[in-house]
């Protein structure tokens, strides 16, 4: 028999729905979940998510982590580096959407908690990259209109410089708690995803 933590979530339903003697009807009573929904797990046409995922461990005195296909050491690998790689905005601004973009949408299947604060990582990164777009965009602007006032470049060179702080600290911050499996914070942030 093959390990829980070497199987697709399709295959651990089927083998603990085997080990614990419950027909597919069974189960679904159990879970009070259609036999259908049941059926579809099984035969992996259907990932099993949120409530779902509840309902199928609770049946067999499990955690919903228990049955997902990434264990928690890959995921406390995987959710810092996925927000660490944010860092990349130092190197170009767009860099920091784009790399954390990529990693999350090739992991975001995987867990419901990684696919969570992959949005929150991604929604933070886009309203940075678009604040600091404006405000180099604005910064143009004064300039080369002659702008004076409070309007001087290096008022805006402060304010840029203030942002990528901000983000620095608030990767690092986020990366450590999600190493520790606790929810990220990332504030403010347009909702895009």
């Amino acid at each position: 028999m093959q390990s829980l933590a070497n199987m697709k979530l399709s295959d651990r339903v089927k083998e603990l729905r085997n080990q614990y003697g419950f027909s597919q009807e069974e189960l679904a009573r159990q879970t009070h979940l259609s036999l259908r929904t049941i059926q579809r797990i099984e035969q992996n046409k259907t990932e099993a998510r949120g409530d779902t995922l509840i309902r199928l461990a609770r049946a067999f005195g499990l955690k919903p982590i228990d049955l997902t296909a990434i264990s928690e050491k890959e995921e406390t690998h995987f959710a810092p580096l996925l927000n660490l790689s944010a860092l990349s905005f130092l190197i170009f601004p767009l860099l920091g959407f784009i790399i954390p973009l990529v990693l999350w949408y090739l992991k975001k299947t995987e867990d419901e908690r990684l696919r969570e604060t992959g949005k929150k990582l991604l929604n933070f990164q886009a309203t940075f990259t678009l604040a600091v777009s404006f405000l180099y965009v604005s910064g143009m602007f004064v300039k080369m209109m002659h702008i004076g006032g409070i309007f001087k470049m290096s008022t805006f060179f402060i304010v840029i410089f203030t942002f990528y702080v901000l983000n620095f600290i608030l990767i690092l911050i986020n990366a450590f708690r999600s190493k520790k499996l606790k929810t990220v914070i990332y504030k403010p942030a347009i909702p895009f995803f």
